[in-house]
């Protein structure tokens, strides 16, 4: 079964949290940046994965753009979706609104991988406003978010059930 995982993030915690998925599926895995992500990605593979980092309740354009252009498509494939945002949201909202709708309720498995913040990432500015970040949450006693490893586990456990009770 070929798998594509296709991503989008404003920081390299989505693209990080893919390559994990990646190692712990038991298929062959194609890591495809939206940006290089054509229509025909979605037909060349037999699962499609579509995983994007949402900041502030807001995924990238990209993605958007790129759901709404094959969302027919997409409805046909069996297709997952990630997202890589803050915890103790209300998730279902936050995928309908990432995703749409339509395209949550066709997917067989949605999940929030939770996300990380690095210190070293982006610019000069961006360095100053993830320090500023991290310092608040230092100040406030609270932990640093942190990529959710068993909710990766868990996903990559149904997608590995799924390939092995697959008949071609």
């Amino acid at each position: 079964m070929n798998i594509a995982i296709i991503h989008s993030t404003s920081s390299k915690s989505t693209e990080k949290s893919c390559r994990i998925l990646s190692d712990k599926i038991n298929s062959e895995i194609k890591l495809i940046p939206i940006e290089k992500a054509k229509a025909e990605c979605i037909l060349k593979y037999n699962y499609i994965i579509i995983a994007c980092s949402a900041y502030d309740g807001k995924v990238q354009n990209a993605v958007k753009r790129y759901i709404s252009r094959n969302i027919r498509t997409l409805k046909e494939k069996p297709i997952a979706l990630i997202l890589n945002c803050e915890e103790g949201i209300d998730i279902a909202e936050r995928l309908n609104r990432a995703f749409t709708e339509e395209l949550v309720n066709s997917s067989l498995i949605c999940t929030n991988f939770g996300y990380e913040l690095d210190p070293d990432e982006g610019n000069i500015i961006e360095k100053r406003k993830i320090n500023s970040i991290i310092d608040n949450y230092k100040k406030e006693g609270k932990r640093l978010p942190a990529l959710n490893m068993n909710e990766i586990d868990k996903f990559a456990d149904y997608i590995n059930n799924m390939i092995e009770k697959r008949v071609d």
